[in-house]
Parts: structure tokens; sequence; C-alpha cells
């Protein structure tokens, strides 16, 4: 037992038993919608409406989105040297059926409209210019259109893409991108390896968070030197996605896991019905002109503009981060997350005033009243991060204790029935037990066969390399 982390909790108690920090596990508390602009406010009732999806999913996934829209083109002068842009990691993970994906999609709509015109007059000018070049009056060909754009195709969004595609396409797009998925299994694998012998992919990711350079190796991208990675990421997935981005060691020791603020929303389900639902033209145009606006004004642009804050909004998150500061001891165990509660409450204000001012953003300051909601929607991830982090560091202890009483049964017993182990342990979930136990068989950690008795199934198991497993059986190593 970790009783030096129970101790520093303790110590952190006032007299009556009380918390002294406001930094506490969450998941009841919703979304605080109000936060928001207005007219964004009415977004997210529609599409709540619409899609029957939830606001704790609908209002992130839409903040991730705005961020998006920003680029290179704005930027926060806080109390820091550094100046702070708009941009967030962002992971939303919620069960499937909730139309996450029919939700990001909507919301994409206007963003990948403005790409495909603008990839529509890239083609249009590469074909000019070759005509131009041409000696013969044959009008350039497609192929040579193609070739000519090469991997230099406008890109605003990327969905998937591997580390050497990701850097190439970083190169010909001014180093900025959104890294936007509905779907983030896959795009978690590959950050953990799944398709380069386990070699961790995130390291460009860890740059682009805070605009350094990086240099790449690939034959692909031989001569390719980033000089400032700027990167947007708006992932939504499914619990099993959130607990492998979570748990994964190295994401959260080389830093990726504290540059994103996540949450699981625990909402069931919703039932069908045949009512006909649409978004309203007046909510669709409300979001297509504030996405259209920000990208027209920040998107591409040469200089970027600058945002001042007052000294109320600085005062407010010094506050905030100083919270942190004072309650470190008991927030330690949250692998490097408080860390970046602040600088990210600076980006979502930074957001949040971009989508009230658009293209006169520059001429109004961050102010105490956006910074307070900045940090309202802050606290309401903050919730949400701590309850994800005690649940799977709870499940993973739950894990090695269950681990550790079965393998000193079977090491004590011998072979022994999966009917008699789930008998033995019925204080661990059925299903969570038998999950686990065919995780052990497929790693190679335990043996199992069938050891049919008449008509009635019977898989029994031993630890491998035990003398006392029989050697006429069949062995299971792919249970299902």
């Amino acid at each position: 037992m970790n009783t030096e982390h129970i101790s520093k909790v303790v110590e952190s108690l006032d007299e009556d038993g009380s918390i002294l920090s406001s930094f506490r596990a969450d998941e009841e508390t919703p979304f605080p919608v109000e936060a928001l602009p207005e007219n964004i406010q009415r977004v997210v009732s529609e599409l709540v409406r619409v899609y029957k999806a939830p606001a704790d999913l609908v209002a992130p996934l839409l903040l991730g989105c705005a961020s998006s829209c920003l680029g290179k083109g704005v930027k926060m002068h806080t109390h820091h040297n550094d100046s702070t842009y708009g941009l967030l990691y962002l992971l939303i993970c919620t069960y499937p059926g909730i139309n996450k994906s029919t939700v990001l999609k909507w919301l994409q709509r206007p963003m990948l409209d403005l790409q495909r015109e603008a990839r529509k007059k890239q083609r249009v000018d590469v074909e000019t210019a070759l005509a131009s070049e041409s000696k013969s009056n044959k009008p350039p060909t497609k192929k040579e259109i193609d070739s000519e754009i090469g991997k230099g195709v406008t890109t605003l969004i990327v969905e998937h893409s591997s580390l050497e595609g990701l850097a190439t396409s970083l190169k010909y797009n001014n180093e900025c991108l959104a890294v936007i998925s509905s779907d983030c299994s896959g795009v978690v694998d590959d950050l953990k390896g799944a398709k380069s012998n386990g070699s961790f992919q995130g390291r460009l990711l860890l740059k682009g968070y805070g605009g350094e350079s990086y240099d790449t190796n690939f034959k692909v991208a031989a001569d390719e030197h980033l000089q400032e990675v700027r990167l947007c990421v708006t992932w939504a997935g499914t619990e099993h996605s959130l607990k492998d981005f979570v748990a994964d060691p190295r994401i959260r020791d080389l830093g990726l896991l504290s540059r994103f603020v996540f949450a699981f929303v625990d909402e069931p389900i919703p039932r069908r019905d045949v009512e006909r639902r649409q978004v309203s033209e007046q909510v669709t145009e409300i979001w297509q002109s504030v996405i259209t606006r920000l990208l027209h004004a920040f998107w591409r642009s040469g200089q970027p503009v600058i945002v001042e804050m007052d000294d109320e909004a600085i005062r407010l998150n010094v506050e905030l981060d100083n919270e942190r500061i004072d309650h470190h001891d008991t927030l330690s165990h949250l692998s490097g997350l408080p860390e970046r509660w602040a600088e990210n409450a600076l980006r979502i204000a930074l957001v949040i005033h971009c989508m009230e001012y658009s293209e006169r953003a520059g001429s109004y300051h961050v102010d105490g009243s956006t910074m307070e909601r900045a940090i309202l929607i802050m606290r309401w991830f903050i919730g949400r991060e701590m309850a994800c982090m005690e649940s799977f560091d709870e499940t993973e202890n739950i894990r090695e204790e269950c681990k550790a009483k079965v393998f000193k049964f079977l090491q004590e017993k011998g072979p022994t029935t999966l009917r008699n182990l789930k008998r033995k342990y019925k204080k661990f979930p059925k299903k969570g037990f038998v999950r686990l136990i065919h995780e052990w068989v497929r790693s190679g950690e335990l043996v199992m066969w069938e050891a049919t008795r008449g008509n009635q199934s019977s898989p029994t198991l031993c630890i491998t390399g035990d003398d006392r497993m029989p050697t006429d059986k069949p062995m299971i190593t792919d249970p299902l």
C-alpha cells in the first residue's frame, strides 16, 4: 500500500477533514456550456437535440474544432515571456453508439469545405503555371498537375497519418495542422508503436504542443527540418482507447499525456425513436459563420494577430497555478497533468475570445470574465482527468492483485479448471476475470487446455513450465 501518498493526503486536510484544494475527481458535474459564447451555446443545444448526444461530448468536441481553426494566426501575450497559442490537445471518449462520429463530422464540415476549396484553387494555380511554362499549346494533363503538386497538397486537417506523413504534410502547410479523428484507437496504437516494432511515435506531437523544432531522419523526408511545429489535436474514442492512452508509461513519462485535456463521458446510449430531426438552418449558419471567419482571419495568415490579457485575467490564471503549486504533493501521482492546467486554461481562454471576436480579436483584451469562464471549463476537465486517472490506476491495482492471487494458487495447487478459479475469486468481476485469464494465456504466462468431462467443456489452466500439465492434450493458445 502507498502509505506515503495517503499521508500526504491526510496532511492536506483541514481540521474538519475537508480537502483544502478544490482539485478533485468529479464525474458528475456537467460541462459548463454557459461558459461558451451565447451563439455557441445555441449550437451545442441544437446538436444535443438532433443527435441525442450529451452536451459533455458535444461541447468539448466543438471547442476542439474551433481551436483547430486558429493555427499560427493568433497568439496571446501573457505574463510569461513566451506567447500562448490557442491550440488544444483534446481527447474525449465515451461508449460506442453515443454519436460521437456523427457530431464530429457535422462540426468539421465547414472546415473540410474550405480545405476542399483551397485545394481546387491550388490545382487551378498549378495548372495555370504549367500552361504558361509549356512550349506547346496543349494544356497540362491531370497526371502532370498531380505530379507538380506532389506531397504539397493544401491541408488543414489530417485524420490518421504516420509520423513520416505528418512531418511531410507539416513541411508544406506552414508547419501547422489540425489532427482530428472520430475513432482514435488506431492513432493510439500507432503512437504506442504497433506498426514500428514498439518504437514510440509521439515525438512530433510532443514538439507540436509548444512550437518546437523537429528534425526528421526518414528517407522520404531527408531534407525536412521543421522550425516551429504547431499542432492541434481533437480525438474522440472509446473507454478502451482512453485507457490505452492514459495507462501507457511512455505517453505518461515523456509528458505527452500532460499536454492533453481529456475526459470520459459516462452517459447511456440514447434510445432510438421515429422523430425526424434536422439541424436548423439558423444554427448551421451560425456555426458556418464562426468557423469561416476564424479560418479566414487566422489560417494561413502572414503575421499572427497579437491578443493582450488584462490584469484581472492574469491574476486569475496565476491564482489557478498557485493553487496547483500549493497542493503539489497531493497531486504528484497525476503524471505531470497539473503542471499544464494553467497553460491549457490560457489556451481555452484564447479560443473563447476568438470565437467571440473573430477577425477583431486583436482589438480587445482577454479580460477577467473570459479567463473566469476558461478556468471553469478547465476545472471540468481537471475533475474528469482525475476521475480517469483514479479509475484506471485502481483498475491496474486490482489487476495486479488478481494476478498475484491466481498465480500463487496455481503454483501451490497445480492445474485447475477455469470454473473453479471463478468460484474461488468471486470478488473480481466475472467478465473481467476471464478476460485477464485469456490475456495471460495469450502472453504465454499461463497454459490452457480442454479437459472435457462428458459433454461439458472444462478449460483448465496451469503456470507455464509446470511439470503437472498434461502432455496428451492440445493446448489452447488463443482463447476467445
